[in-house]
This record gives C-alpha cells, sequence and structure tokens, in this order.
C-alpha cells in the first residue's frame, strides 16, 4: 500500500519534472520526508496528500490510479474504487467519476485522523455519520458527531477530522467539486 502510492508519487513527480527538492518547497515537506514517502517507510496525512496533489496538478485518486473509470449510472462492488490513505483511513468511492460530486465511505479505525493539520479546497461537504464517534474541526469551531448525525459546510475553511470514539468510525460523505 505504502509503496504503491510511494511509487505513484514518484512517477508523478518526475513527469512534472520536479526534483524532491522543488516538490518540498512548495507543499513544505523536507527533501528527506518526500524521499521516505516515495520508498513507502511513512503514510502521509490526507492534508499533505492533497497539497501533493495540488502541487503535482492532480486530483487526489491520481495519486493512487491514473485513469478514471468509465461515467455509469450504477457501480457494483467489484467497480467501486478503494483508496487507502494510511492504515487508519480508507475511503470507497461510491460515485462514477465526475466533475460535480464524490460520494464516498470512510473508514477511522480508532484514533485515526485526517492528519494534525487542517486541509482547505473549494467546495462543499456534507456528511453523515453511520457508526462510531468522530470529531470535525470547521475554522475555529469544533463538532463531535456520532451514528445519526450529520454535518455541512464550506470547504474552504480549514477543516479536519479524527476518531475519538472507542471503535472504528464509518461515514458517508459527499464533496463537490470532487477533490478525489
Amino acid at each position: 500500500m505504502a509503496e504503491d502510492l510511494g511509487r505513484r508519487l514518484r512517477d508523478l513527480r518526475m513527469q512534472c519534472g520536479l526534483t524532491l527538492q522543488e516538490l518540498g518547497a512548495k507543499v513544505g515537506k523536507s527533501e528527506s520526508y518526500l524521499s521516505k514517502l516515495e520508498h513507502g517507510k511513512i503514510n502521509p496525512s490526507l492534508a499533505t496528500l492533497k497539497k501533493i496533489a495540488d502541487a503535482l496538478g492532480r486530483p487526489v485518486v491520481h495519486l493512487f490510479e491514473d485513469s478514471l473509470t468509465t461515467f455509469q449510472t450504477v457501480l457494483t462492488d467489484g467497480q467501486r474504487r478503494h483508496i487507502t490513505v494510511s492504515p487508519h483511513l480508507e475511503y470507497e468511492i461510491l460515485s462514477a467519476p465526475n466533475s460535480q460530486v464524490v460520494l464516498f465511505k470512510v473508514r477511522l479505525k480508532r484514533g485515526g485522523s485526517s492528519g494534525a493539520q487542517a486541509y482547505v479546497h473549494e467546495g462543499i461537504e456534507c456528511g453523515l455519520i453511520l457508526s462510531g464517534k468522530v470529531r470535525i474541526v470547521v475554522g475555529e469551531r469544533s463538532y463531535v458527531l456520532t451514528a445519526g448525525q450529520s454535518i455541512t459546510f464550506w470547504s474552504e475553511q480549514p477543516h479536519r477530522f479524527e476518531n475519538v470514539g472507542d471503535g472504528e468510525a464509518v461515514g458517508i460523505w459527499a464533496v463537490s467539486p470532487p477533490t478525489f
């Protein structure tokens, strides 16, 4: 998993003609950190992945796979994309690729988070917690959501999330426009 992501990051960085030092300057990470990432030695936060994707001019999903499937009305289990960001954070993309909205299931293991650093991107997010307990920080406000509760916010505000419950947390999320 981490090695596949590392190889993909290295390939995309090289396609863009960037050195580790140049990419590091764009994303605020050291050359050493990026080298460890490219060699599968560390797992980045979601905020770091977003910064790298932005620096490479790609949506985050391109850090995990090269081509998008063709648009379909119905997707079955075997057709859905799965993205493992870290051992604690996994996404299952529920919607077909399009330029308007992405719908996904997020699984956040106990103690897992999107990373210590908040991130921002264009658009709006809506989420529904199916199980577990998740703290979502949006701007200066902090919300603790449990099963059955939902949230909607402008994603231009710095935001992050973390599992603050005793077990795995699962939610359904929509982001428009897609950042995956």
